[in-house]
């Protein structure tokens, strides 16, 4: 897959999910053969106040391309200048977040509001797309109240935009209800641009089902990435070589968490054992005894106590689970 002359070694891309996939959780799904990350949403505001917060989610490392930088605002001419401000970190490509239902990014006019004003939206992506030289890429809802994407795609692509991510729900749905394929088939039928589906892909199977339903291009995994790196991997072995992968085991599930824990705690100190938590819950979910240890890890505030307590865990799991040893010093 070629996405203005950027390769893409697959169909899979990493969505972007604000508190989740930091720089070390996209690394991670890189590892297991996503081929496209998304940065977590950058305050286009923020970048031009020179707001440092902004700047650091919009940052990266070389090992996580290809790499896409996601901004956020709702005036076309802020976002051109955030677009020029992150195009000296040179990432592959620059998407506009046109999709957030969040209550503060409404507020601001940014996310999906702006599927209310689709000369706004075609205003936003010809700023964006004339003040950068890094391909300009957008990711939509299917509209506010009534589905608007297909016109919304085709005058993005008029402006200049390389491709289009379509989550097929409306503003008013949040994550509600079931995602809207038909959105998706839509958009690729009007437009010649890349399309990449967005919205209820769970496991291989569901990514294969969009692409044989739709048509898209490629696939967008966001929240059932969370504590799942692997379903890139299963999703790559379906797709390129028909391939069903086994679930991970107990103990790989848990030596992914003890890894993704000792590289946090590198990045924010003893504050990790307080910023994992959420990602180790999600890690466990659904192991023996995964209740009662995630009530034992939110107690924890020293990461030397939670490593023990992984390490407790993990030999419980080992007793129900026939997998070689684990090592969790």
């Amino acid at each position: 897959m070629i996405i203005a002359d950027v390769v893409l070694k697959n169909r899979t891309v990493l969505a972007p999910l604000a508190g989740w996939t930091d720089s070390i959780f996209r690394a991670i799904c890189r590892q297991y053969g996503v081929a496209l990350v998304v940065t977590e949403m950058a305050s286009a505001d923020g970048l031009v106040r020179d707001g440092q917060k902004s700047l650091e989610i919009a940052r990266f490392n070389e090992d996580e391309r290809p790499v896409s930088i996601q901004l956020f605002g709702a005036e076309a001419e802020t976002l051109a200048q955030a677009a020029q401000i992150v195009s000296r970190l040179k990432p592959d490509f620059i998407d506009l977040n046109c999709g957030c239902p969040a209550k503060k990014v409404i507020r601001r006019g940014g996310g999906s509001a702006l599927m209310r004003d689709l000369d706004g939206i075609e205003a936003i992506g010809r700023a964006v797309v004339n003040a950068t030289t890094i391909p300009v890429t957008a990711k939509l809802r299917s509209g506010w109240k009534e589905p608007v994407v297909v016109e919304a795609c085709q005058r993005l692509q008029a402006a200049g935009v390389k491709a289009v991510t379509i989550h097929p729900r409306s503003q008013k749905m949040g994550f509600t209800g079931r995602a809207d394929w038909s959105h998706i088939r839509a958009v690729k039928e009007a437009v010649t641009i890349p399309v990449i589906g967005n919205g209820d892909i769970t496991s291989a199977e569901d990514a294969k089902r969009m692409i044989d339903e739709t048509g898209c291009d490629l696939v967008m995994v966001g929240r059932a990435a969370r504590g799942n790196p692997w379903i890139f991997a299963q999703i790559v072995a379906l797709l390129d070589r028909g391939e069903i992968l086994a679930p991970p085991t107990f103990t790989e599930r848990l030596e992914q968490c003890k890894d993704h824990f000792i590289r946090q705690r590198q990045k924010d100190g003893d504050y990790a054992a307080v910023t994992m938590r959420k990602q180790i819950a999600y890690y466990i979910k659904g192991l023996p005894g995964a209740t009662a240890f995630r009530k034992e890890l939110f107690t924890q505030n020293d990461p030397d106590k939670v490593l023990s307590a992984m390490r407790d865990y993990a030999n419980y799991v080992q007793s129900r689970e026939p997998v070689q040893e684990i090592d969790l010093k």
